[in-house]
C-alpha cells in the first residue's frame, strides 16, 4: 500500500504543481485563485447574481460575498441592479477587471502548456475529456 497509488494523492499533487506554476502571476496582482476563478466566471457569464456565481464556482454564499467585497474594493468587479429582481444585484467586471482577467487567462494558458508539455495533443484532449467525465455529477 503506497500513497502514490491513490487517485486523490495524484490529483492533489497535480493541482499543487499547476498552482505553483500560476501562483507568481496571482501574487503580482494581489489576488487569489478564488478571486481569479470568480472573475473568469463573471467574464464568461456577465450579469449573473452573486448566488449564481457561487453555485458555478461551487463555494458557499458567505465566501462568495467576501470574494466579491474584496474584488469590489480592488475596483475589479461592480454590483449592478438586477433588471427584473429589485432585491438582487448582478456582477460585472470593470474595465480594469476585464483587462486583468484577459492578462491572467493568457498567463494561465502558458502555465498549462508548461504543465502539460510531456503530453501530446491527443493525450491532452483525452485528459480533459476524462476529467470532464468524472467531474460531472
Amino acid at each position: 500500500m503506497k500513497i502514490e497509488d491513490s487517485l486523490g494523492f495524484k490529483l492533489s499533487k497535480s493541482s499543487q504543481r499547476m498552482y505553483e506554476l500560476f501562483e507568481s502571476y496571482l501574487k503580482k496582482v494581489d489576488i487569489t485563485s478564488k478571486h481569479n476563478g470568480a472573475m473568469l466566471i463573471i467574464h464568461e457569464h456577465p450579469n449573473l447574481t452573486q448566488k449564481e456565481i457561487a453555485n458555478l464556482q461551487r463555494i458557499d454564499q458567505t465566501t462568495m460575498g467576501q470574494i466579491v467585497d474584496q474584488l469590489e474594493a480592488k475596483e475589479l468587479v461592480m454590483r449592478v441592479k438586477h433588471s427584473t429582481d429589485r432585491r438582487a444585484y448582478c456582477l460585472v467586471l470593470t474595465d480594469t477587471g476585464e483587462k486583468l482577467t484577459s492578462s491572467l487567462w493568457a498567463d494561465m494558458k502558458r502555465c498549462e502548456a508548461a504543465f502539460l508539455q510531456k503530453l501530446n495533443s491527443d493525450e491532452v484532449a483525452q485528459l480533459f475529456s476524462l476529467l470532464d467525465k468524472i467531474e460531472r455529477e
